[in-house]
């Protein structure tokens, strides 16, 4: 009897234990989850607390009379340059400014593509920025801005190039970063401001990033703009973003009804380094057959060109840009930009007689080109 008696308060002794042990495990898993949630809300809060400290740069931007700002970017408008303006200016009025989408002249046929695919239209052409509020988007040069710069008030500037030559009296908003792509550093904004991207934005912006990236294959691409190509895409409901590059580039070749002279202005941009102004015309090839027919067309039309501009040196980079190969044909639009060119890149590959070829990574205009002339001009200012 004893030993029965002991065998049950043994058994009630272990049911008394497991239930202990099952209640206050329940209990740490509630507190666990509490904790879970406190942690949380307090992430959100400062996520949020963030982006309130973000947008307040932009709360504080100095816009003159509470008119509108215009958007711009460059002149001879890419693609990056126009979606950029339309995708910040729509920031802008989620913001609470009144913004506008400007460009400097009419688009190319690749930004045509993107804005008819994304159901926008083009933007209207501002010919004069004088007295107007401007934000500049994908540059910040005097020579590559819409005229009367330098009698309009420039709020902002976001950019992805060197520093250029624009000077202001009053603060702006400047956001300059080493990326691929002026459009990346958009989407990165709108993800700092806590700002919902819509599937319009997000296929302009990501048009804009695979045209300015190559695709991703471009030496200033980083993982941001890895990133957002992945985010973007997903967006827009791109499913397949090399079929969308592919269509881009194949926009971007076609000079269908156009002049070899607005072919050699229609990607062109202007510098001023050390006194010396130059100017360089970007052309796209396929293969090395077409950039020498491409090449021999460009020498035709430059010394006319050089007329109207008000440039000391002028070049037509012809480039090659198919997956891994990056070719470039530099053809000089005279004997002062010849020599220059040779001294300033004394290792091209080759002179076929019209340009110097430039194999193993090309002669990017933004990250060899223009770099290496300034370098070079500083270097002998009395060339």
């Amino acid at each position: 009897m004893n030993q029965k008696f002991t065998k049950l308060i043994t058994l009630l002794l272990a049911i008394c234990l497991v239930f202990l042990s099952y209640s206050a495990g329940r209990k740490s898993t509630a507190d666990q989850i509490a904790e879970k949630d406190e942690l949380l809300s307090a992430y959100i809060e400062k996520q949020e607390e963030l982006r309130m400290l973000n947008q307040s740069s932009i709360e504080n931007m100095i816009v003159e009379d509470d008119r509108i700002i215009y958007v711009i970017g460059h002149k001879s408008p890419d693609s990056d340059t126009v979606c950029s303006a339309i995708a910040y200016a729509r920031l802008l009025n989620l913001l609470g400014h009144e913004a506008k989408p400007v460009i400097t002249a009419p688009v190319n046929n690749e930004t045509a593509y993107i804005l008819k695919q994304a159901g926008v239209e083009v933007p209207e052409v501002l010919y004069d920025a004088s007295g107007e509020n401007i934000f500049l988007v994908d540059h910040s040069e005097y020579a590559q801005a819409v005229e009367g710069l330098t009698d309009a008030h420039v709020v902002g500037v976001i950019d992805h190039h060197g520093v250029g030559t624009l000077s202001t009296g009053n603060q702006v908003v400047y956001e300059g970063r080493p990326i691929g792509s002026t459009a990346t550093i958009i989407w990165l904004d709108y993800l700092n401001y806590g700002l919902e991207i819509d599937q319009t934005t997000a296929y302009l912006l990501l048009g804009a990033v695979l045209s300015d990236t190559s695709n991703l294959s471009g030496s200033t691409t980083c993982e941001a703009d890895r990133i957002a190509v992945r985010s973007l895409s997903e967006i827009a409901g791109v499913n397949d973003v090399d079929e969308l590059y592919k269509a881009l580039r194949q926009k971007q070749l076609s000079y269908e009804g156009m002049s070899d002279e607005e072919i050699l202005f229609l990607d062109y941009k202007e510098y001023e380094a050390s006194g010396v102004k130059y100017g360089i015309g970007l052309v796209n090839a396929i293969d090395e057959d077409v950039a020498s027919d491409l090449s021999e067309r460009m020498k035709a039309v430059l010394p006319d060109g050089f007329k109207t501009r008000d440039v000391d040196l002028m070049y037509a980079s012809v480039g090659i840009r198919e997956g891994d190969i990056k070719i470039d044909f530099i053809v000089p639009c005279n004997e002062l930009s010849e020599s220059i060119l040779k001294n300033a890149f004394p290792n091209y590959s080759e002179f076929n007689g019209t340009a110097y070829i430039f194999r193993d990574g090309g002669l990017g205009r933004k990250t060899k080109f223009v770099p290496g002339l300034n370098d070079y001009l500083a270097a002998h200012p009395h060339e």
